[in-house]
């Protein structure tokens, strides 16, 4: 393997100016010198140490993400767009996945601390998440979801009460009024929004809304799991609102296995926009979170010059699909 001092004994140069070469400074090389050197370089196959280059200027050029299930759909579009938006900034995006343990994903954290990232996006298993590990290392924290007052992190998110509250409102508008509603763990990121949006539709609706509150790990097997004992009874719920799109394709698996229609017999929201939402059957109503632009800005945030913490609400969309059925259907 080639060395810097290779390429400056071929070019005619010392190895300083090999190093100015390859990180633009800190001092200036003649077009001539410079091109010396590239041509050495290339002729040896020269390939510069790119984290003693970046430890050098004291970055790693590496941003940690950290989430629950890499294997939900959601998380892994999110970890794509965010790979993107970091390569597009000369960053690496390192993957944590927590898979469901809160005990991993403390693990996550203080590997992070330990390899020294740049900076870290985050999407936590717990609704209050303990970042002092990395505001203690000065590590630049954002997370993707809605986060306590006080905390040293950086937040983008949608309103998720505003979200809930939207869907809700939506499968009310459509006449239905037993609805059940499928969140997360108690203290799982987003899970009080969730139920505070769905309970002020209601409220905001004016009408009378038997209501069922069930809990699921955010995964499809389990949604399905508790899907089918509350299905089975005979006054079931006649729509489901869930926190998660994993969460509703786990009830319109339970649906088809006891026989239920979507929408005729049960109706189903989801809730993140995942891009397998559109592809069920029927296609899933849901709210869309915009992952992309999210992802863009949490890295330009994290990466610019911009005065950290910050909080930032993005904007979501109500997609409706035919999981609801027409509007103002008369409740059978």
């Amino acid at each position: 393997m080639s060395t810097a001092k290779d390429v400056a004994d071929r070019a005619g140069t010392s190895t300083a100016v090999v190093s100015y070469v390859f990180n633009n400074g800190p001092r200036n090389v003649s077009p001539t010198t410079r091109e010396k050197v590239l041509q050495a370089a290339t002729e040896l196959n020269y390939r510069p140490n790119a984290l003693a280059r970046a430890l050098s200027f004291g970055k790693t050029l590496s941003i940690g993400l950290i989430v629950p299930d890499i294997a939900n759909r959601f998380f892994g579009e999110l970890a794509r767009a965010l790979e993107e938006a970091a390569a597009a900034q000369g960053n690496l995006l390192l993957i944590g996945d927590s898979g469901l343990d809160v005990e991993r994903e403390r693990s996550h954290v203080a590997a992070f601390v330990e390899r020294r990232v740049d900076s870290v996006v985050m999407v936590s298993m717990s609704d209050t998440p303990d970042l002092r590990a990395f505001t203690d290392a000065g590590i630049p924290i954002a997370v993707l979801h809605p986060v306590a007052p006080g905390q040293q992190a950086s937040s983008i998110s949608i309103d998720y009460r505003a979200a809930a509250e939207s869907a809700t409102a939506h499968l009310i508008d459509h006449g239905y009024r037993s609805i059940a509603l499928l969140n997360g763990p108690s203290d799982s990121a987003g899970s009080r929004q969730h139920r505070d949006g769905f309970f002020r539709a209601i409220e905001a609706s004016g009408v009378p809304v038997h209501t069922t509150e069930l809990q699921t790990e955010i995964s499809r097997a389990h949604a399905a799991q508790v899907a089918l004992d509350v299905l089975a009874r005979p006054a079931r719920p006649r729509a489901f609102y869930c926190s998660t799109d994993e969460q509703a394709h786990g009830v319109m698996f339970a649906c088809h296995r006891l026989g239920l229609r979507i929408p005729d017999d049960v109706a189903v929201t989801g809730f993140d926009g995942t891009e397998h939402s559109a592809y069920t059957y029927p296609p899933l109503t849901t709210v869309r979170q915009p992952v992309p632009e999210m992802a863009e800005r949490v890295i330009a945030l994290l990466t610019g010059p911009a005065d950290l913490p910050v909080h930032e609400i993005a904007p979501f969309e109500l997609i409706v699909r035919e999981s609801c059925g027409p509007h103002e259907r008369p409740e059978s």
